[in-house]
């Protein structure tokens, strides 16, 4: 067919095409309109997007206004920013404003992905009785160091000289001051020791994980440094905005007293530690808004049923003694790599029965679904999960695939902990959140050598997400931010109290209905200082300049 002639082509638009405005075209476009209405309905955050006083109506269009201006400045022809380095992220005033929203409760939290690596090497080089050693043989060479099987602790005394680390003829397994190794580093002294030992507190690949996370925990777990990671753990999570952690640690544990070279034949002193610095630290005027924190005992799935049972009954005496720290039970490790939970049925069963001839309540948030795809065995793990009662599941990426169990997780009010690792785009939060499933943002990452700790990950996994998706948008955030709130274990429920209060939610009469008000009255002054700081330059004038640009 020959191109039509612009005369044919007048006539075409002028007497046969039909108009935007023609009734037909918009009846269609009103059905249309009135569909997404009503998808928006079903979102898990349309109650919260609904119930918006118009202070936080106004701050919700300025973050929308700026977002959008960050995006055009920064990086034009983009469709979004999260693609942008960290430093750069942490420059834009979107990154100031969600760094100051109240978060509420961070209730995914691993406690190695926690820790600041730089921090941790700098206490640890300043902690009197420290030593470092190799079991792997000597470090002379650059290519040893980088594959060095590392050991850090406290000992009372070294078996060597300092220097013998970096000779050809070291003894492996011998130990050697930690500070004296750094200051004979031979690739630049301490700063460069610093460098290169944080780097063996990382997982750089799967077959390292293993050896580099047992040098954190050997740093970790001495007495003198749990006490200085906690407390800048909890500086860390009050300076953005989050005021309640559920950290999961994982168990069996070995944990030394301060001055000791034998590990404790309990947990005892190290929760005892936990319940001192908490306090000490909300004695303080930055800690005075944080509320505290609770753990959740995390099994190692891939052990067998004797040390998982054994581990179990370490945590019932744990919970008896310390029924304010212990807040519910987890199995830690990856799902592909360890036991999936119908085959540790045996071992659930027998903790429950446990805990209920103790009378404690030990409550199961347990992780499930983190492999994405559709038909992976650890799947099946997210229908285990929810028949064993569990009160939160954890990562949950492959629930998306699965409508039956999306429709018993409404149901049943189960709150998924998403961790915005990996591919943020990617990620099935958006899908999660427009089937009305409940969901909080939590950080179930590793640590990185940034010197960002795992509390200033969670700002960066709220600026990714109001950044990754347009239907987000700060009233998002916020509905996030209540859910935290809302599914916390700041006390022990049975199971009928806990259905209760997550139902009733802040017109309760308990302490979650007291967070979640406390937390209102945050989001609201939260709302009026983003108005009050930013709307002569994004409030509607900005939208009318826009508008016609």
């Amino acid at each position: 067919m020959a191109p039509i002639s612009d005369q044919e082509w007048d006539d075409l638009v002028a007497y046969e095409l039909p108009q935007i405005t023609d009734p037909v075209i918009m009846k269609y476009l009103v059905s249309r309109n009135e569909l997404m209405a009503q998808e928006r309905e079903h979102r898990s955050d349309s109650s919260f997007r609904h119930a918006l006083s118009p202070i936080a109506t106004m701050a919700c269009d300025i973050v929308a206004r700026m977002r959008d201006e960050e995006l055009r400045l920064v990086a034009p022809g983009s469709a979004s920013l999260v693609d942008l380095p960290r430093h750069l992220r942490e420059t834009t005033k979107t990154w100031q404003v969600i760094r100051r929203m109240p978060k509420g409760a961070l209730l995914r939290a691993h406690c190695q992905s926690m820790a600041d690596i730089h921090h941790l090497v700098q206490v640890a080089l300043s902690t009197p009785g420290m030593h470092i050693s190799c079991s792997s043989g000597h470090l002379a060479t650059e290519d040893a160091r980088e594959h060095a099987d590392l050991s850090v602790r406290f000992r009372v005394r070294g078996d060597a000289d300092s220097c013998a680390l970096w000779a050809d003829d070291y003894k492996p397994g011998t130990f050697v001051s930690l500070t004296g190794a750094a200051d004979s580093f031979p690739e630049g002294g301490r700063p460069a020791f610093t460098e290169w030992l944080k780097r063996h507190c990382i997982p750089q690949h799967p077959a390292t994980r293993a050896q580099r996370a047992n040098v954190t925990d050997e740093l970790l777990y001495y007495e003198p440094i749990w006490r200085a990671f906690l407390q800048r753990l909890m500086s860390s999570l009050a300076e953005n905005g989050i005021h309640w952690l559920e950290l999961r640690v994982a168990f069996p544990r070995t944990y030394f007293q301060e001055g000791s070279e034998i590990p404790e034949p309990d947990y005892d002193h190290m929760f005892g530690v936990i319940a001192e610095e908490v306090a000490k630290f909300r004695a303080t005027a930055p800690g005075a808004p944080f509320q505290g924190l609770r753990l959740i005992w995390s099994t190692m799935r891939r052990q067998d049923s004797r040390p998982i049972i054994e581990d179990a009954d370490n945590c019932i005496a744990a919970k008896i003694a310390w029924p304010e720290l212990v807040a519910g039970y987890d199995l830690a490790g990856p799902e592909d790599m360890g036991r999936p939970l119908a085959d540790l049925l045996p071992e659930l069963f027998w903790l429950r029965k446990q805990c209920a001839g103790e009378g404690v309540q030990l409550p199961f948030f347990l992780s499930a679904g983190e492999c994405p795809g559709d038909g992976h065995h650890p799947e099946g793990n997210l229908f285990i999960a929810l028949l064993l009662g569990t009160r939160r599941i954890g990562n949950a990426v492959s629930l998306h695939n699965h409508p039956r169990l999306i429709e018993a997780i409404r149901d049943k009010r189960i709150l998924v902990e998403a961790s915005l690792t990996g591919s943020v785009l990617h990620h099935p939060l958006p899908a999660l959140l427009a089937q009305g499933v409940p969901c909080a943002v939590c950080n179930d990452g590793p640590g990185d050598l940034s010197g960002q700790d795992g509390a200033a990950r969670t700002t960066d996994a709220f600026w990714q997400a109001i950044h990754a998706w347009n239907s987000m948008g700060l009233a998002g955030l916020g509905s996030l931010a209540e859910n935290s709130v809302r599914w916390a274990a700041f006390e022990d429920q049975d199971a009928a109290a806990w259905a209760r209060d997550v139902r009733a939610a802040s017109v309760g009469s308990g302490v979650k209905a007291a967070r979640l008000q406390q937390w209102a009255v945050e989001w609201e002054r939260f709302c009026l200082w983003i108005v009050t700081e930013y709307d002569d330059t994004y409030g509607d004038a900005y939208g009318s300049i826009t508008d016609g640009e």
